[in-house]
């Protein structure tokens, strides 16, 4: 969103209010992160930015790129040719810190090396007056906040500080860090928060302490790391680093992408500074070597990667807007060679794997991973050798308290693309082995290394050498709590929905997809957020999974009285909702060459059975709802449809007209329900629940074959408002949950059974009796009183139904969790 909004979160406020008076963005470091940062802040917000970078050669690179990328995005219909010449204008460029006088946020995007940090923060010091600025950031890899605080001399610099740390590509990677670090105040931390929640729309993982590399970034960092002291060869970059393609990709060809500097850099001041404690300190230093001496080979050739001038860095490339990989170095002979297949002889078990995987309809699943763990081939040891030293680093993350098993298992999935969550991969060892086999299993690992003294030490869980001595690994203590889950996992597919918190030892929501903020005392309104905006907030297993979640908690508040209403809405420029998850329509991995691979009819029949089932259960419950989103589509729209109230935001852009065979700029659909085109039927129950909504089979047509825009819907009933801007919508559909919160519980789920039934005329004299007995609705006294004596102030009324059965209404067991985590 181009605002930021509180959410009835009266802590927020500040930061909301600072947020909103933004304008100008100063980004410095014209590379490849910098840029990306510019692209992302200009398609998402009306600030203007300015890139600053010293070498002048660089600032005519980041032109050049943001040019081509508006020309791409005007020959996509993304944008207009006059929007492309408004991004242009809203940009500057500059070699001097003079420029930055009248920003509002500084962004340091420069390299890792200390004394070039320092240089900007004198520079930003003598030329920026503190009392203008809302926040510093540094997007650093492997510093703490603290470190680069102090490098400030005043305070009032240093409480505008944090890291905020995206990750590649900047502007299509849903991962945020946000840490906070001794020295920012609490106001500078939520404003950094908010800001890269709602303005840059990421996945925001918040760290009030400092840790070196965040979450994700070390994780990523290890898995190149471990690998690249024991290759030799170039089948060592394919086969060793292919080994992470299992969870994500091969880190070696990321690191091509990104340009080796920042991964060289953070090597050196991880090995200068991790703490003594941090199991994965040895990958660092070893010998007075940071990293390898074939990657300081490949450095002092200049062959940094993709946007070297060579092209070329662990591989070769090829030309073209999607390069791939050509060639691998060797460094045997100090060349490019050949890329060769993965050995299928020595490492059949990603082969076996892979095809479990097709077998099962299952992707890159944690019981493959489990397959490849446990396994006798070269594959097996490779993947105990590098895979278990990281497992247990995050388990030393959440014994040590500086991350939640959910954080790390959405740091892994958002930023690193796993497949399979590393805390979920995790458990399925636990599942499969037990917590006292998953133990054994470190142990084989060690026993296969015992002539390298540095993964021995790694590989320790009984804190007898090494970073960890003198404390058992976690695995240690879940034996002795019984805990064998550190996620809880969702009822329809058991995707994670909470994690443990090991003080309680209870399951707490974590959400992926979802922000979920807790109703006020004050205002009793819950929201929920659909937040996955790359991939137009779809409707997966995952999604079904943590809304079911989360709506159990809202209705255990409703019972306790403490929340009365709920907003739904989605996170992203337009608020655009999409239905299901075309990719599970497939069974597996969708393959083009190998084209459909058709679901069974149980299947289908099962993704429509769960998710309507939820629907029934958040249409049917007491809660009022209200739904504001912009475009909507398929299973997205039919959600709607279950809610009491619908606000619309006007959606435009180009429309293609089938007549004139042109794409014209104009109002688009917001209802857009395209399922017969695709020949499938809209499973989320849009037919029956538009009859119910009173459309009549012309109106229902007419959505099924060209779509509803906002205004359309609002005239035929089916919107119940339409507003210019996101921000106006929310607020009118807070303010509106706000006031249906008010409503009596009894009475609301009367109400609600009367709608469901029908017209009985017998029946409803019969309720309304019914309501008008304190017996069964405790509610009456305080609700008439208000009525009654308006000269008097209202009575306060106990919205809690502990002990109340309210009519048709029964609160469902459980949680929203599998049952053998409840």
């Amino acid at each position: 969103m181009e605002k930021a909004f509180a959410f009835g979160d009266k802590t927020l406020d500040p930061a909301v209010k600072r947020i909103n008076r933004i304008q100008r963005v100063a980004i410095i470091g014209a590379g490849t992160m910098g840029i990306g940062i510019a692209i992302d802040l200009l398609r998402k917000t009306g600030y203007g930015v300015i890139l600053l970078d010293v070498q002048a050669e660089a600032l005519d690179k980041a032109r050049t790129r943001l040019e081509e990328q508006w020309a791409a995005d005007v020959k996509s219909m993304r944008i207009r040719e006059q929007d492309a010449e408004t991004l242009a204008r809203r940009t500057s460029y500059t070699q001097h810190y003079e420029d930055l006088v009248d920003v509002d946020i500084i962004w340091e995007v420069a390299t890792e090396r200390v004394e070039v940090k320092l240089t900007i923060f004198e520079s930003i010091e003598q030329a920026v007056d503190p009392e203008r600025l809302a926040a510093i950031f540094s997007n650093t890899s492997s510093h703490t906040t603290e470190e680069l605080a102090v490098l400030f001399k005043t305070e009032a610099f240093r409480e505008k500080f944090l890291t905020v740390h995206g990750y590649f590509p900047f502007e299509a990677n849903r991962l945020i860090d946000v840490m906070k670090g001794k020295y920012a105040s609490q106001e500078t931390y939520l404003l950094g928060v908010v800001f890269a929640d709602q303005i840059l729309e990421k996945n925001v993982i918040a760290l009030p302490y400092d840790h070196h590399g965040y979450l994700a970034d070390p994780i990523f960092q290890a898995m190149a790391a471990i690998i690249s002291w024991d290759v030799k060869s170039s089948r060592d970059i394919v086969q060793l680093g292919g080994l992470w393609e299992l969870f994500t990709v091969n880190p070696f060809v990321v690191l091509d992408q990104t340009g080796h500097m920042p991964y060289t850099e953070s090597s050196r001041h991880l090995g200068e500074s991790l703490p003594a404690n941090d199991r994965l300190r040895s990958l660092y230093m070893r010998n007075d070597d940071f990293y390898p001496a074939w990657i300081a080979t490949l450095e002092s050739k200049g062959h940094a990667g993709i946007n070297s001038p060579s092209r070329c860095g662990f591989f070769t490339w090829s030309e073209g807007k999607r390069p791939a990989p050509q060639e691998v170095y060797d460094p045997e002979a100090d060349d490019y060679v050949p890329i060769g297949e993965i050995s299928r002889k020595d490492f059949w078990s990603f082969y076996e794997a892979a095809e479990k995987d097709r077998r099962e309809g299952t992707i890159k699943s944690a019981e493959s991973l489990v397959l490849v763990a446990g396994a006798n081939d070269a594959g097996g040891k490779a993947f105990r050798r590098y895979v278990l030293p990281i497992c247990l680093y995050a388990l030393d993350l959440i014994q040590d308290g500086i991350a939640t098993p959910g954080q790390i298992n959405n740091s892994t999935r958002a930023g690193l693309r796993y497949k399979t969550g590393l805390i979920e991969f995790i458990d399925a060892l636990i599942d499969h082995l037990t917590v006292d086999g998953v133990i054994e299993l470190v142990r084989r690992a060690r026993d296969e290394n015992a002539d390298d003294p540095f993964m021995v030490e790694m590989l320790d869980t009984e804190g007898e050498l090494g970073p960890r001595k003198g404390r058992q690994c976690l695995l240690h203590d879940m034996l002795k709590r019984n805990f064998t889950h550190l996620l809880g996992y969702g009822k329809y597919y058991r995707t994670p929905v909470a994690e443990l918190d090991l003080q309680s030892g209870e399951y707490k929501g974590s959400y992926l997809d979802l922000i979920y903020y807790e109703p006020s005392s004050r205002d009793r309104v819950a929201s929920i957020v659909f937040n996955n905006p790359l991939r137009g907030n779809i409707f997966n297993h995952a999604v079904i999974d943590q809304l079911t979640h989360v709506y159990h908690r809202v209705l255990e508040l409703h019972r306790l009285g403490k929340c009365g209403a709920v907003m739904f809405t989605a996170a992203g420029q337009g608020m655009r909702m999409l239905g299901a998850d075309a990719r599970e329509f497939n069974r597996g991995w969708f393959e083009r060459e190998k084209g459909y691979a058709p679901l069974s009819e149980a299947e289908a029949a099962l993704s429509s059975r769960n998710a309507v089932d939820l629907f029934r259960l958040i249409q049917t419950s007491p809660v009022a709802s209200i739904g504001v989103f912009g475009e909507k589509w398929g299973g997205g729209a039919e959600f709607t449809y279950f809610l009491d109230l619908r606000y619309d935001v006007r959606c435009e852009g180009f429309v293609y007209d089938t007549l004139d065979r042109a794409s014209l700029w104009q109002q688009k659909n917001t209802y857009n329900q395209p399922e017969l085109d695709y020949a499938i039927l809209p499973g989320f129950g849009a037919a029956g629940e538009l009859q119910r909504l009173g459309m009549g089979h012309s109106i229902i047509f007419e959505i099924f074959d060209q779509g509803l825009t906002a205004d359309r819907a609002y005239q035929v009933g089916l919107s119940n408002g339409v507003y210019e801007t996101e921000h106006e919508a929310l607020q009118r559909g807070y303010e509106r949950a706000r006031q249906m919160a008010k409503d009596a519980p009894y009475s609301r789920a009367l109400f609600k059974k009367e709608l469901a039934r029908g017209v009985d005329d017998e029946a409803l004299a019969h309720d309304t009796g019914e309501t008008f007995n304190p017996r069964k609705n405790p509610f009456i006294r305080s609700g008439l009183l208000k009525l009654l004596d308006r000269n008097a102030r209202a009575p306060h009324m106990d919205y809690a139904c502990a002990d109340t059965e309210l009519p048709g209404w029964q609160y469902p067991n459980g949680k929203g969790i599998a049952s053998d985590d409840e």
